[in-house]
C-alpha cells in the first residue's frame, strides 16, 4: 500500500510539473550544446595557432646568406678579353720578336785611339807598314777595368806574342767578342759572364800594337767572320 501510494504522488508531482522538467532539460541541453562549442572552437584556435606558427618558422628566409655563383657558366666576354695576354712583338710568320742585342761600352772612359777598318788601310806604328784594323783599339790606363759587353759565357782565355792575352766571350751560337791586350784576365774558360761584369784590366801585351801604349784591342765575331763592332756597339758610329 506504501508503494502503491508513493507511485501516484510522483505521478501527481510529475503531472504538475511536466511543463517545468521539460524546460530544465532543455536548458541543460542547450548549456551541454553551448559548452562543447566552445571546448571545441578553443581546441582549434589552439591547434590552428601551432600550424600557423610552424609554418611561419618553415618559410623564415635568412637575409645574411651570400648568392651562390654558378661556376660553369661562361665568363664575360669583356672578363675574358681582360685576362687575354697583351700581343707580343711579332715578324710577319707570327714568331716572337728577337730581342736586339746592344753592347755596353768595354771601358769605362772612352778614349778610340785607333778605330775599325777592313775595307782601307792603315797605318801600325808599331809594324811600320799600313794594314787592315779588324777592332776597335780603346786607350786607357794601365790596370783600368775591361767590362764584358753582354751577356753570355767565357770560351777561351789564351796568349800569344801577337795579340797577348786575350778573352774571347760567347753571347750565342754565333755571336763572339774579343778582349785582347789585357793584363792577365780574372776570367776562366766556361765562367759564365752579365754585360758590365769585370773579365780582366787594361794593358800593352799586344806586341803588334805595343807601341801605342796601355790599350783595350776590342773585336767582334759574327759567323766565323769578323765585324764592324759598331753594328752592336752603343756608343754610336765611327
Amino acid at each position: 500500500m506504501e508503494k502503491k501510494s508513493s507511485s501516484q504522488k510522483l505521478k501527481t508531482f510529475m503531472k504538475k510539473n511536466v511543463y517545468y522538467i521539460i524546460m530544465a532539460v532543455c536548458l541543460l541541453a542547450i548549456a551541454g550544446m553551448i559548452t562543447a562549442t566552445v571546448l571545441l572552437s578553443k581546441t582549434e584556435s589552439v591547434s590552428n595557432g601551432n600550424v600557423e606558427e610552424g609554418l611561419n618558422e618553415d618559410i623564415t628566409i635568412p637575409t645574411n646568406v651570400e648568392p651562390v655563383v654558378n661556376q660553369d657558366k661562361e665568363d664575360n666576354p669583356e672578363q675574358k678579353e681582360d685576362k687575354a695576354e697583351p700581343d707580343k712583338p711579332t715578324t710577319g710568320n707570327d714568331e716572337p720578336t728577337p730581342i736586339a742585342i746592344v753592347f755596353d761600352s768595354p771601358v769605362a772612359n772612352i778614349d778610340i785611339a785607333a778605330d775599325y777598318s777592313m775595307d782601307a788601310l792603315v797605318w801600325n806604328s808599331t809594324l811600320r807598314h799600313y794594314a787592315v784594323h779588324n777592332g776597335i783599339d780603346f786607350r786607357g790606363e794601365d790596370g783600368a777595368n775591361v767590362q764584358c759587353v753582354y751577356d753570355g759565357v767565357v770560351s777561351s782565355v789564351g796568349y800569344d806574342v801577337l795579340n797577348g792575352y786575350t778573352v774571347t766571350v760567347q753571347h750565342n751560337d754565333t755571336l763572339f767578342t774579343s778582349y785582347g791586350s789585357l793584363n792577365e784576365p780574372t776570367v776562366k774558360v766556361g765562367q759564365t759572364v752579365r754585360k758590365g761584369d769585370v773579365i780582366g784590366t787594361i794593358g800593352n801585351t799586344s806586341g803588334k800594337e805595343y807601341s801605342m801604349g796601355p790599350h783595350l784591342h776590342f773585336s767582334v765575331y759574327e759567323n766565323d767572320c769578323v765585324i764592324d763592332p759598331y753594328k752592336y756597339m752603343s756608343i754610336g758610329g765611327k
